[in-house]
Order: C-alpha cells, then sequence, then structure tokens
C-alpha cells in the first residue's frame, strides 16, 4: 500500500512540475511580446534576457519531473548496480549543471546592461558550475572504480540474506538478555 501511495505522490509531483515549466514556457512568451509591444529595444532586450532565463528554468523543471517519472514511477527497482546509480547521476546533475551554465551566461549579459558591480553574482553562479563540473567529474572517476570492482552475484546474496536475519538474532538476544535479567 505504501508503494502504491509513494508511486501516486511521485506522479502527481511529476504533473504538476511538468505543468509548472509549460507556465514558465508561456509566461517567457508572454514576456517577450510585452516587451516587443513596448517599441523599446532596451526593454526589449530585458525582455527577451528574461524569458531565455524563464526558458532555462522551465528545462530545468521538466527534467527534474522527466527523472521522477522515470526513475519513481516506470522504474519498477532500486538502483542496486554502480552503474545504473552513476548514470541516473550524472544524467541529473548534467540537467542542472547546464540550467546553472545557461543562467550564469544569461546573468551576464544582464549585468553588462546594468552597472558593473553586477557581474559579481553572475561570476560566483558560474564558479559554483565549475565546481559541479569538476564535483561530477570526481564522481565519474570514482564510480567507474567502483564499477569495476568484481563483486560475487553469490556472497552477495549471501550477505543479503544474512542481513535479514540480523534483526530475528538481535531480537532474540535482546530477549534472551531480559529473561537473565528477569532471572537473577
Amino acid at each position: 500500500m505504501f508503494e502504491s501511495a509513494s508511486r501516486v505522490m511521485y506522479f502527481l509531483a511529476a504533473v504538476t512540475l511538468g505543468l509548472f515549466a509549460l507556465l514558465f514556457i508561456g509566461l517567457s512568451a508572454l514576456t517577450v511580446v510585452e516587451g516587443m509591444v513596448a517599441l523599446d529595444s532596451a526593454v526589449l532586450t530585458s525582455a527577451m534576457l528574461d524569458g531565455v532565463g524563464m526558458i532555462v528554468l522551465a528545462i530545468a523543471v521538466f527534467e527534474i519531473a522527466k527523472y521522477l517519472y522515470e526513475e519513481e514511477i516506470v522504474r519498477e527497482r532500486e538502483l542496486r548496480r554502480a552503474d545504473e546509480a552513476r548514470r541516473t547521476l550524472t544524467k541529473f546533475l548534467t540537467t542542472i549543471i547546464i540550467a546553472a551554465s545557461l543562467e550564469g551566461l544569461v546573468l551576464v549579459f544582464e549585468a553588462r546592461t546594468s552597472e558593473i558591480s553586477a557581474i559579481v553574482y553572475p561570476v560566483m553562479l558560474l564558479g559554483v558550475v565549475t565546481l559541479l563540473v569538476v564535483g561530477l567529474g570526481a564522481f565519474q572517476l570514482l564510480a567507474r572504480k567502483a564499477e569495476s570492482i568484481h563483486i560475487d552475484p553469490a556472497a552477495s546474496e549471501a550477505d543479503e540474506a544474512e542481513e535479514d536475519k540480523r534483526p530475528a538474532v538481535e531480537a532474540d538476544k535482546a530477549q534472551a538478555d531480559g529473561a537473565r535479567t528477569d532471572g537473577d
């Protein structure tokens, strides 16, 4: 029952995020049209940059919705293998990196039209994006090393069976310890 409820929640979240992405795209188009109607190049430029920012945000929101749908609703199993986890996380982080990079570029162009001191925030964002790329690269390297470690499936199944028995054994020990203290 809990599994079904969680799938429904993920589905509702994915649909809602998808609708938000569509709204961002519609709002972006509306912003650009308003800029065109103003018949002022500065207003139009600002509206277009805002529109690009909203489209980038829409793409990021849609990618999160797609991730939730693919990984939490369609897939019936957990990520058990290192290569599955690496691919999924890489895909997700790549989307975030691209969205943040595009937003940083939009902010750089916006800062160009205002005071030069406004460039600090876009540069900081692009610095964070650079750190994300380096972190993703380190993750890829470590994950590939983990994938190359050979794990015997029979041993892995035996470990899982042993873990399943541990709570029962610990409960038996606790019960036996309780009986000893009652008898003393």
